[in-house]
C-alpha cells in the first residue's frame, strides 16, 4: 500500500503540473484498483446427502481446515470460482440441521468468516398438495391445515408456511417419516383443544381474511415451492386490496414461481364465507394454481384427515 500511494502522488504531481485533466482520471482509476472488501456469501444448500455447496460473489481461495460442521471438520473441499463445494464426513440426519462455520478469502486477501444452518437433502421426497384449512379457528376448531399426499416418499424437512420461505408468520417442519400415495397430514396453527398430530412453531393462529399459505421442499429460504393458496376478502382495499405489505410480496413471489397465477387480489380464494367448521376445500386434488381449485365445504362439513366433503356452502 506504500508502494502504491507514492506511485499515486507521484503521479498526481506530473499531471497537476502540466494541467492535464487526465491526472484525475489516472490517480481515481488507481485508487479504485484497490480491492478492500471482503467475499459476500449468497446462497447456500446440500445438494446430496454429504455435500453443501456454497455461492460467493467473486472468486475464492479456501483451506478445508477452515470449515467445521456442529465442530466437526469436513473431510474435504474444492472451489471454482465463488462456487465452495465441501465434503462432509457423516450426512445430516434427515429432517435436522447442522451449523456449518467457516472461512474463505478473494483473491486481494480479504476474508470473511460465516457461520449458517445446513438442512439435510431428503433424497426422496415426498410430494403433497395443501387439501384443506381453516382461518377463523376457534378454541374447539382451530386453524387447520390439511395436505394430502400425491406422491409416496420421505417427509423429512418438508416444510409448511403461513407465508412463503423467505416471508412467513409462522411454519411447521416434518420429521423424517415415510408416506404412501393418500395419505392425509393435519397441522394445527392455533391454541385449542384439538389434539391434532402436528403443531406449528407458534401456534399464533393463520391470518383470518387474508393470506397465503406455501408448500417447500426444506426449510432453506431459497427452497423450491412446491404447492401454495391464497385467500382474501372483497372488501379490503389497502395494499392493492391485500390488507398488508407482507402478502403482496408474499403474493408477487408466488406468481414469479409460477406458484399462484395472478398477482391480483381478487384473484384470491374468497374467503368471505368461511368460518371455524366451513374449510377452505380443494376441488377433487385440483391443481391449475389459482381459486378455481377452491370451494368452502357448508356448516359443520370440514373433514380434516379424511376424504373433503363435497357438500358446499351456499350463501
Amino acid at each position: 500500500m506504500k508502494h502504491l500511494t507514492i506511485t499515486v502522488l507521484s503521479l498526481f504531481f506530473i499531471f497537476s503540473s502540466c494541467g492535464c485533466r487526465q491526472g484525475d482520471d489516472v490517480v481515481n482509476a488507481l485508487l479504485a484498483s484497490h480491492d478492500d472488501k471482503p467475499p459476500v456469501l449468497r446462497s447456500w444448500e446440500m445438494v446430496t446427502p454429504t455435500s453443501a455447496r456454497l455461492s460467493f460473489n467473486e472468486p475464492v481461495v479456501i483451506k478445508p481446515t477452515d470449515f467445521t460442521i456442529d465442530g466437526k471438520a469436513v473431510s474435504d473441499g474444492t472451489v471454482s470460482n465463488g462456487t465452495v463445494t465441501l465434503t462432509l464426513t457423516d450426512a445430516i440426519p434427515l429432517g435436522q440441521s447442522a451449523r456449518l462455520e467457516g472461512r474463505v478469502e478473494d483473491l486481494a486477501r480479504n476474508s470473511v468468516r460465516f457461520s449458517i444452518i445446513l438442512w439435510a437433502k431428503n433424497p426422496n421426497p415426498a410430494t403433497v398438495l395443501i387439501n384443506e384449512f381453516t382461518t377463523k379457528g376457534t378454541e374447539a376448531n382451530p386453524d387447520r391445515v390439511e395436505l394430502v399426499v400425491t406422491g409416496r416418499g420421505n417427509l423429512a424437512g418438508l416444510t409448511l408456511y403461513a407465508g412463503t420461505p423467505s416471508l412467513y408468520s409462522d411454519r411447521f417442519i416434518f420429521a423424517d417419516r415415510w408416506v404412501e400415495r393418500g395419505t392425509y397430514l393435519v397441522v394445527r396453527f392455533q391454541e385449542g383443544t384439538d389434539s391434532g398430530e402436528h403443531t406449528s412453531e407458534k401456534l399464533s393462529g393463520l391470518s383470518s381474511n387474508n393470506g397465503s399459505l406455501s408448500v417447500a421442499v426444506s426449510p432453506e429460504w431459497e427452497s423450491a415451492i412446491i404447492d401454495a393458496v391464497v385467500w382474501g376478502n372483497v372488501v379490503t382495499t389497502t395494499y392493492e386490496g391485500f390488507g398488508s405489505q407482507a402478502l403482496l410480496t408474499q403474493v408477487s413471489q408466488l406468481y414469479d414461481g409460477e406458484q399462484w397465477n395472478s398477482q391480483k387480489s381478487k384473484d384470491s380464494v374468497d374467503s368471505t364465507d368461511s368460518t371455524a367448521t366451513r374449510s377452505f376445500c380443494r376441488d377433487r386434488l385440483s391443481d391449475t394454481n389459482s381459486s378455481a381449485d377452491w370451494y368452502i365445504c357448508d356448516t359443520r362439513q370440514a373433514s380434516f384427515g379424511s376424504l373433503n366433503s363435497e357438500k358446499r356452502y351456499v350463501p
